[in-house]
């Protein structure tokens, strides 16, 4: 059976998420910080534009965004500003983001990514001074809600399966 191509959204996203990668790695480079190219290209920039057939959906591709982004969504410095300053002018569909500000202001965290983003956030936000030390307890108990709908949903599916 052939396998499945790529949507062309899924090929122009993952064209331009190539770029911001590509963008990434020049920035980084002038840094004085040890950046692997390679590993870089291994781990974003070749898995989007050849993904393997299970991954070549947009719903993958918005992890591979989410695990890149991080560092540049929530770093701060001249580097940061002149990255997003690039994709800009490029015209790239990619927006900073403060997801744990707007989880905070939600009140509630909504997906799998933004849980991972605020459990890999919050201790650092608090010890930069981004988040107080209220807003920390807030997100805390966030993430235990959060924590407990999954495993509610899980244990739900699983009651349903072994229906007979």
């Amino acid at each position: 059976m052939p396998t499945k191509q790529p949507s062309a959204k899924y090929l122009a996203r993952a064209a331009a998420f190539a770029e911001a990668v590509d963008i990434g790695l020049a920035i980084a480079g002038t840094l004085s910080e040890d950046i692997s190219a390679t590993q870089w290209e291994d781990t974003y920039r070749n898995p989007a534009l050849a993904p393997e057939p299970p991954f070549a959906n947009l719903r993958s591709l918005a992890y591979l965004e989410d695990a890149f982004f991080t560092y540049w969504n929530e770093a701060s410095g001249e580097h940061i500003e002149r990255f997003w300053q690039l994709l800009a002018e490029r015209d790239l569909p990619f927006e900073r983001k403060d997801i744990v500000r707007g989880v905070l202001s939600r009140g509630r965290i909504n997906s799998d990514i933004e849980y991972q983003q605020v459990v890999d956030a919050l201790v650092i936000q608090e010890e930069m001074g981004k988040i107080s030390r209220a807003e920390a307890e807030k997100l805390s108990a966030m993430l235990g809600r959060f924590e407990r709908r999954a495993i509610s949903r899980t244990k739900l599916r699983s009651d349903r399966s072994s229906e007979p």
